[in-house]
């Protein structure tokens, strides 16, 4: 039984590996370069986000630093916010200092008591908190052994 050698070329798989590999490094490259990202809906929102806020700063940018009439008849007008701001500090500058006039009750007075008007409700006497008076002291344990140093 003759035994028959077969000589297997190298550089023939070798080249056909690197054909293959090239091949397929090819077609990955087309499809990436080709295939063009798609705007999500989420790039859409952030897009018109974007130029609403854009918008509404231009707004009250215009607003906020421009005279106009707000009504005529009434002669109300809308000036910029920095001149009013001067305004109104030079407004306070030229009045007196003196106690305000408002007049403010403290609901609770000594903490959440209940209004004195309420019928039925009683109110806790100052100072007959229990948890405000200290604990007295604890009487020493006799039945206990000592330590012996």
């Amino acid at each position: 039984m003759p035994t028959e050698i077969r000589k297997v070329s190298l550089g023939f798989w070798f080249f056909w590996g690197i054909a293959i590999f090239c091949l397929f490094a090819l077609i990955a490259w087309v499809l990436i370069r080709f295939a063009a990202p798609q705007e999500t809906f989420d790039d859409k929102r952030a897009k018109a986000r974007v130029e609403k806020l854009a918008s509404l700063k231009k707004e009250n940018d215009a607003k906020l630093n421009s005279y106009a009439w707000i009504a005529k008849d009434k002669g109300t007008v809308q000036i910029p916010v920095d001149y009013a701001m001067e305004l109104v500090a030079n407004d306070l500058k030229s009045k007196p200092v003196q106690p305000s006039a408002v007049k403010v009750e403290v609901p609770y007075p000594f903490g959440l008591q209940p209004p004195p008007n309420v019928p039925g409700a009683t109110a806790p006497q100052i100072g007959t908190n229990p948890s405000a008076s200290p604990a007295p002291a604890a009487a020493p344990n006799t039945n206990a052994p000592e330590l012996k140093k």
